[in-house]
């Protein structure tokens, strides 16, 4: 088959599969894989799905620019917008990060 391949994230969050370099106008879904629960699940799932791909003839390659990330809503009172800060916002995210089970993360 030899085609390309990559794996990345849905708009949904769930890693997969897609066709092409990542430079294609429409993504195509080959496979859809489940969404991460943190860091370690999301890197085995993208080396399970990279493995599954080249098992069906894919080419996997990584594409040559940041793709999109997922649009996530985050609902944000107007008083809160206003007084936050950012580092509100990196200690928010350390927060999530650390929730994820990361055991060596360094500031």
């Amino acid at each position: 088959m030899n085609e390309p391949a990559y794996v990345a994230l849905d708009k949904d969050g769930h890693v997969a599969v897609f066709w092409g370099d990542g430079t294609e106008a429409h993504k195509e879904v080959i496979l859809r894989g489940p969404r991460p629960a943190n860091s370690q699940e999301l890197v085995a799932m993208i080396e399970d799905l990279r493995l599954w791909a080249e098992d069906e003839g894919y080419t996997v390659v990584v594409p040559a620019y940041d793709l999109e990330v997922p649009d996530i809503e985050i609902d944000l009172p107007e008083e809160d917008a206003a007084i936050i800060t950012p580092d509100d916002v990196d200690d928010l995210l350390d927060d999530l990060f650390m929730a994820g089970g990361e055991d060596d993360f360094e500031d």
